[in-house]
């Protein structure tokens, strides 16, 4: 069946080949690397845009599994990744990633022999070389497991000022459909609980519901409106 799925769909083989090469079952997930899959839009404050592509490589290097190992480790333990994470943070041996980008001009967009906004595709590094924006490190475990991991609601959509969507046809759908996800999940004020509540200002029109616990005193719901003065992203 997979032969057949992949007759018909050969924009499958590219996440077909990873699965099957030597990277394709990681160690566990200290030693794994990140990608972002959608391509993103860097805006500046003078409204400039550019494509972006995020990416996080562990700073204890890639290390992956054969499959006679990969049979052991799971068979033992099916949850053999999340352990070595839980008891590696709780040894004070903290993972860390190095956060890089790949920024693509849109005026650039068509020298390309491939559809930047492709999930399917890969940017080459020597096109479009990653640079190093930042670092993650995780210097410890969930206090309480509900509240911090079986209340967490990721979703694609939730972004911050500088970064937005592009015109990625994946990435368009997943914004709707992570949150709509979320709402069934855990309600429609899903963004409240503390695990997913904003950390600095914010501004959207979501007012009242289930579950609400929040105040609010602007005089509208809607956008857009000559009484509200958001505008569109540039």
């Amino acid at each position: 069946r997979v032969f057949d799925f992949l007759s018909h769909l050969p924009e499958s083989l590219h996440t077909f080949f990873f699965l099957f090469d030597d990277v394709g079952i990681p160690t566990d997930y200290r030693h794994m690397d990140g990608f972002g899959v959608n391509t993103y839009t860097f805006v500046t404050r003078d409204g400039k845009s550019r494509y972006v592509k995020f990416h996080w490589k562990p700073t204890c290097g890639v290390s992956c599994l054969m499959d006679d190992e990969a049979t052991l480790v799971g068979g033992k333990n099916h949850s053999h990744a999340t352990q070595d994470l839980y008891d590696s943070i709780d040894a004070g041996n903290f993972p860390e990633w190095k956060l890089f980008v790949q920024v693509i001009d849109p005026d650039e967009e068509d020298k390309f022999d491939f559809d930047p906004l492709d999930d399917t595709k890969t940017w080459p590094e020597d096109l479009v070389p990653l640079q190093p924006v930042g670092r993650l490190v995780l210097d410890r475990n969930v206090d309480n497991f509900f509240n911090e991991n079986e209340q967490l609601a990721f979703g694609p959509g939730l972004v911050v000022p500088g970064i937005y969507y592009s015109d990625d046809k994946m990435l368009q759908c997943r914004v709707f459909a992570y949150a709509d996800t979320q709402r069934y999940r855990l309600g429609p004020n899903y963004l409240m609980l503390p695990a997913n509540a904003p950390k600095c200002s914010h501004h959207n029109n979501h007012y009242d519901g289930l579950m609400n616990f929040m105040h609010r005193d602007e005089e509208v719901d809607y956008f857009p409106s000559r009484f509200d003065p958001a505008k569109h992203a540039p």
